[in-house]
């Protein structure tokens, strides 16, 4: 609970509205999903952690999310409760729309996608991203948009050093979503040498598939 003591009279105000909006968002994704209970006990998680500003963030994310199965038109499920959960606790922390309305994407195609394809892994790599890094990502995908048919493209720093710098480039390594691609001998006295060099970075199998997930169909 909020200390009234210590807050303003305008956090008040805006835990109040935030509280309001919730209750019909978590409705509205209860019902497109025909998963009215979990769907609330979900929200319990919230508690004493969850304050006004990440209510409010939640209730946009789950909105969007229950108009994008409305609009599908897909037959919905439920989502897996350490699933929500994730999205519950990461998804409201996040205040830029984009990433938002990568959240609400990943939680309705988790609702009407089989769940084998939306990865548990998925939410908790979005929680790790900063907005230019998803950005990278998508421009990425965008590049080899099926890697069945073609090998994905190695880019150099001109394609990304514009949104993301090294520090970026180690993350998205680190979370397994791109690998760096080095040139390979071609002589012996190149081998002897260790004359290899950086070309680029190149977007995983696992790196395509979870910004699918964050996709609209």
């Amino acid at each position: 609970m909020l200390n009234t003591d210590r807050v303003s009279d305008e956090e008040l105000v805006q835990t109040a509205k935030a509280a309001a909006e919730l209750e019909p968002a978590v409705e509205a994704f209860a019902e497109a999903t025909g998963a009215l209970e979990p769907v609330r006990e979900a929200t319990g998680w919230l508690g004493d952690t969850i304050r006004y500003r990440r209510e409010a963030h939640l209730a946009k994310v789950l909105m969007k999310a229950a108009e994008k199965v409305k609009a599908s038109g897909l037959p919905a499920h439920a989502v897996r409760d350490k699933w929500l959960r994730v999205v519950v606790e990461d998804g409201s922390m996040e205040d830029d729309e984009r990433m938002q309305e990568r959240w609400a994407t990943l939680l309705a195609n988790a609702a009407t996608d089989n769940e084998a394809k939306i990865r548990l892994a998925y939410p908790r790599i979005l929680a790790e991203l900063e907005p230019k890094e998803a950005l990278l990502l998508d421009r990425l995908w965008e590049k080899t948009p099926n890697p069945a048919e073609e090998p994905f493209e190695t880019v150099g720093s001109e394609t990304t050093s514009d949104l993301v710098d090294l520090a970026g480039l180690y993350n998205l390594e680190r979370l397994g979503l791109l690998k760096w691609i080095w040139s390979t001998a071609t002589t012996w006295d190149e081998l002897s040498n260790g004359e290899v060099t950086l070309k680029g970075v190149q977007l995983t199998q696992l790196g395509w598939e979870f910004v699918k997930a964050c996709k609209s169909s």
